[in-house]
């Protein structure tokens, strides 16, 4: 079974997402059976700000939403990610950037054989520790505690290694039309959201 999703590190719908995936797949017991590529989708260019603004002022300062609205919807995100996965999101204090180079570092971590711990790294830097993934020390030290040697991730930062892996997933999605994730495809099966374990269960099984 050959699964490709397209997704953001700084995404709590791609974190959730990709959670109840992986929780499905653990559930039914196919993990020898599935074949699965993630790539890089960057939601937070630039132009945006790098890791000034916590999410609650942007909800405000940027989308011109009232104290109580933002405070709303970031609960009902944190409330999505926890009751769906588990997960102990902290969406109100976390500062979005560019994450083009956190992006690198998971692919050199999966080609090295560490991608899985390097990846859930990132997303628990950004979500529960409110760590900023655009300050290349947080990279390092996240590469260093999960498999990588920060010497060889600093000089892949320091150069071009990986932008164009990063900057051909954005082509592919756009050629293909995705303009928002996350998006998984399950045997070319598009599934455009993230959806709960319970759905995706139903929809691996009958690609087993």
């Amino acid at each position: 079974m050959n699964i490709v999703l397209w997704a953001d590190l700084q995404c709590p719908f791609c974190y959730t997402g990709e959670t109840n995936l992986k929780h499905a797949i653990e559930e039914l017991g196919i993990q020898d059976k599935v074949k699965m590529d993630i790539k890089a989708y960057e939601i937070h260019d630039d132009s945006m700000g790098n890791g000034i603004l916590p999410m609650k002022e942007v909800f405000i300062e940027k989308h011109g939403m009232s104290d109580k609205e933002a405070e709303q919807t970031i609960e009902g995100i944190n409330e999505m990610g926890r009751n769906e996965a588990g997960l102990d999101l902290n969406f109100g204090n976390v500062r979005e950037s560019n994450d083009h180079d956190a992006h690198r570092v998971y692919k050199m971590a999966r080609e090295r054989g560490c991608g899985e711990q390097v990846r859930n790294a990132l997303f628990e830097a950004y979500f529960g520790q409110d760590l900023v993934l655009h300050d290349r020390n947080v990279l390092l030290d996240i590469a260093q505690k999960n498999g990588l040697d920060r010497d060889e991730v600093k000089q892949m930062l320091e150069s071009n290694l990986y932008n164009i892996e990063v900057e051909n997933d954005q082509m592919e999605a756009d050629a293909i039309r995705i303009e928002s994730v996350p998006c998984f495809f399950i045997d070319l099966e598009k599934i455009p959201e993230h959806i709960t374990k319970e759905a995706f269960m139903e929809i691996l099984k009958k690609h087993m």
